[in-house]
């Protein structure tokens, strides 16, 4: 048998209101929440007592050593529901000493007095979801903050993190919003530096369907930076923050010495993890579960978990990691990459097939290599940086088009 995960993702689906880029499994309140008592409270104690309930429904279990609390807005929470959250899980799990407690937090949806009830409650690393600093820019995307409030979160979190009140934040920022062009996109990265945060990630847009900016698209109303735009964004990404003595580790993902973020690593280096609410998806032993993204089908859910039995991905077993395509993708994610010989193993083929699945991989990457966008030392292969990483859907696609030719 193999050891039980020792890292939980917990979904907290509330937020004021949807944003434009939006497809997440989230619940929104509008801007008079409150969710101890008053507008939207029963709504929120609601869920809470069915993610307590499926959170105490796993009964054999180790001690965590990361929790990420995300949503939605967890910081639309009071403290006090996130300290019942994690004493919760320091009850029924059990938190490693010096684990990582990440909480997401959006501007204008916490107070100075609400970070210092979320770091008394247990969190000592936050995720502040800025996505830009240019107040018409976040207008034009459905963000409810503006400059000022994201200036005065920075400066709140900079200044906890520099007592040593919390050990570590990030600051999320979003590439190629509308109305985001080379200037204005210099602009947030210098800012975002400015209050030196010690991880920073940079996510591209993408758009979704179902969302406003989807249907804005097909109404031909959104002008998005062009293709030669956006790359030369993020050619000034790589340089900007490494010059400014930022590492990029993952494709996304960029720190100062000692500050990756362990919780996220566990996903990309395909390890097992716990996953709680609606919307959620876990993977102790290697099989994936997501749990209904609707909020009455999530509770009736958790209802059978209980009363029936747990979802058989759920239940200790020998771990297996089914899905070699994304345990592939999620490693070349990393800057060092991923060892394909370990992970052929693991699917224990024949030596023939073996050999020649790993030869029609070569072909199918034999021109990334060629380009260096594709790198290889020995068995381990990674992207070049910042090139292949940031050419990385090219490679990708080549290889699932590999893995639907064997399979």
């Amino acid at each position: 048998m193999n050891k039980f995960p020792r890292s939980a993702y917990v979904h907290i689906p509330f937020c004021h209101r949807r944003c434009f880029y939006c497809d997440f499994a989230v619940i929104p309140l509008g801007n008079k929440v409150e969710t101890i008592q008053g507008y939207g409270s029963k709504t929120v104690k609601e869920y809470l007592h069915f993610l307590h309930k499926e959170i105490l429904s796993i009964k054999h279990k180790s001690p965590l050593s990361t929790i990420y609390i995300g949503g939605g807005t967890p910081s639309i929470l009071d403290p006090k529901q996130i300290k019942e959250l994690i004493d919760l899980f320091k009850k029924n799990f059990g938190i490693d000493y010096g684990a990582e407690i990440t909480m997401e937090v959006d501007p204008a949806s916490f107070s100075q007095d609400d970070l210092y009830g979320f770091i008394n409650s247990g969190i000592n690393r936050f995720s502040l979801g800025v996505q830009s600093f240019n107040s018409h820019i976040l207008q034009k995307s459905g963000r409810r903050h503006l400059r000022e409030d994201a200036e005065k979160s920075c400066l709140w979190l900079k200044r906890e993190y520099d007592y040593g009140f919390i050990k570590s934040w990030s600051l999320d920022l979003i590439q190629n919003l509308p109305l985001s062009g080379f200037k204005e996109w210099q602009d947030d990265l210098k800012k975002a530096i400015s209050f030196s945060p010690p991880h920073i990630s940079i996510y591209d847009l993408n758009i979704e369907n179902g969302t406003v900016f989807k249907k804005l698209v097909n109404l031909g109303k959104l002008k998005l930076p062009s293709d030669e735009e956006a790359f030369r964004n993020s050619e000034s990404t790589h340089l900007i923050l490494k010059n400014s003595g930022y590492s990029r580790y993952e494709i996304s993902n960029y720190c100062l010495p000692n500050h990756q973020s362990r919780h996220n690593r566990v996903y990309w280096s395909g390890l097992g993890w716990w996953g709680f609410g609606q919307g959620s998806t876990s993977s102790p032993w290697g099989e994936k579960l997501t749990r209904p993204r609707v909020s009455k089908e999530y509770k009736e859910w958790v209802i059978r978990q209980n009363e029936l039995n747990l979802d058989s991905s759920l239940i200790n077993k020998d771990f297996v990691y089914k899905e070699l395509d994304e345990k592939i993708m999620l490693g070349l994610r990393l800057k060092e990459g991923i060892d394909i010989y370990e992970v052929f193993k693991e699917q224990n083929w024949e030596n023939k097939k073996f050999e020649s699945n790993f030869s029609k991989l070569l072909e199918e990457w034999e021109g990334f290599l060629e380009s260096g966008l594709l790198v290889r030392k020995g068995n381990r292969f990674f992207l070049s940086d910042p090139k292949g990483m940031e050419l990385s859907n090219q490679i990708l696609i080549s290889m699932f088009k590999w893995w639907d030719k064997i399979n």
